[in-house]
This record gives C-alpha cells, sequence and structure tokens, in this order.
C-alpha cells in the first residue's frame, strides 16, 4: 500500500530552526511579495519558487496549492505583526491590539497586502478559501480576548465575541478603503472607548 502523502502536513511545513525554517521563510516572505506586487492571479508556485531562489517541487512538497501557500504567507506576517496580547485587562488588550493593526495597516506592506486581497476577492473566487483560513485563526485568536473578559466580568456574558471583534476593526478598514481618512493610535482608543462604554455588564 501506497504511503500517505506528506503534502500540506503541518509538521513538515513547520520544522523549528536549521536550513528547513529559512527555506520556508524565503518563500513565505517571496509569496507575499508576489501577492502585492503582482495580486494573487498571476501568483504562482513558479514565480515564488524563482523569487526565493528554491526548487518548484520544495513549493510542492509543503503546500497543496495556492491557496494554502497564501493562507500561511499572511498568517505568518500577520501573527508577527499583530500579536494577540494577553496583560489582564481587557481595555488594555483591545487597545494594544487595535494599536497593533493600525501599525500594520499603516506600513505599506500590510496596506499592499489589504488592497491587493480585496481587489482579487470579487474577481477570483479561490483566494476566499485563503480568506477563510485566514480570518478563522484571527477571529480565534481575538476571540479569546473577548472571552477572558468576560470571565473577569468586564463583558456581559451574552457578549458575541466575533461581532464585538468586528465592531472593533471595521472602522479601521471602513477608513483605509471607503473614506480615506487617517487612522492611528489616538483613533484606535477612541473606538476602544466606544466598545466599551456601550458594552457594560
Amino acid at each position: 500500500m501506497a504511503s500517505p502523502s506528506r503534502r500540506g502536513d503541518p509538521q513538515r511545513r513547520t520544522r523549528p530552526g536549521g536550513r528547513s525554517a529559512r527555506v520556508n521563510e524565503a518563500i513565505l516572505s517571496a509569496a507575499l511579495d508576489e501577492l502585492i506586487e503582482s495580486g494573487y492571479s498571476k501568483l504562482s508556485f513558479d514565480r515564488v519558487a524563482t523569487r526565493a531562489q528554491v526548487h518548484r517541487a520544495t513549493l510542492y512538497r509543503r503546500w497543496a496549492s495556492k491557496e494554502e501557500l497564501v493562507a500561511e504567507a499572511l498568517l505568518a506576517q500577520t501573527r508577527q505583526a499583530v500579536p494577540m496580547p494577553d496583560t489582564g485587562s481587557l481595555r488594555e488588550d483591545l487597545r494594544r491590539l487595535a494599536h497593533a493593526i493600525v501599525a500594520n495597516l499603516s506600513e505599506p506592506d500590510g496596506q499592499g497586502l489589504l488592497r491587493t486581497l480585496v481587489s482579487d476577492a470579487g474577481q477570483v473566487p479561490e483566494i476566499s478559501v485563503a480568506g477563510r483560513a485566514f480570518w478563522g485563526e484571527r477571529f480565534a485568536l481575538a476571540g479569546a480576548i473577548v472571552r477572558r473578559g468576560i470571565e473577569r466580568g468586564e463583558l456581559p456574558t451574552d457578549t458575541d465575541a466575533d461581532f464585538f471583534i468586528e465592531r472593533l476593526i471595521a472602522p479601521l478598514f471602513l477608513r483605509l478603503l471607503v473614506t480615506g481618512e487617517p487612522i492611528d493610535a489616538a483613533y484606535a482608543d477612541r473606538i476602544v472607548d466606544s466598545l466599551l462604554d456601550t458594552a457594560h455588564p
């Protein structure tokens, strides 16, 4: 009987340290650069491999599809740029999270990734696969902030964690993508204050 395929195996993709980790980092970085410069529809394993200076087969051993590669590249970038805080205070956690999002979206790469994903989403249905994987993890992690706040009595017990986080980030994306108004730490603090002022337990 043939052995099962290792393609897409998380352990194979994320070996800590050594050459494998460096290759993985180079590939993910190349994928992000290609995504920003050319968009999702033109991104290919061939182009990413050339940019990362690795053989195309290296990518196929790690990712089963372009959607998986893009999702992992986005998550790797965002985990580093927007870590999830756990300070013991709901207000402080939300402030730090919002500030990190503002900082990420204020950088050219952060803005470029967001605009590319939004513009391609309406034209390339496959990108929704990467989007669901990306937002699924981010909302799960951010939702933990809300659930800890509920456990500490800082929010009502019936608070919808996903909807709460949507209300935190939506004004930032609205300004960046629609109105063009600036986003900064002070604006992020106003959002957090407004959320908590209307969410008394």
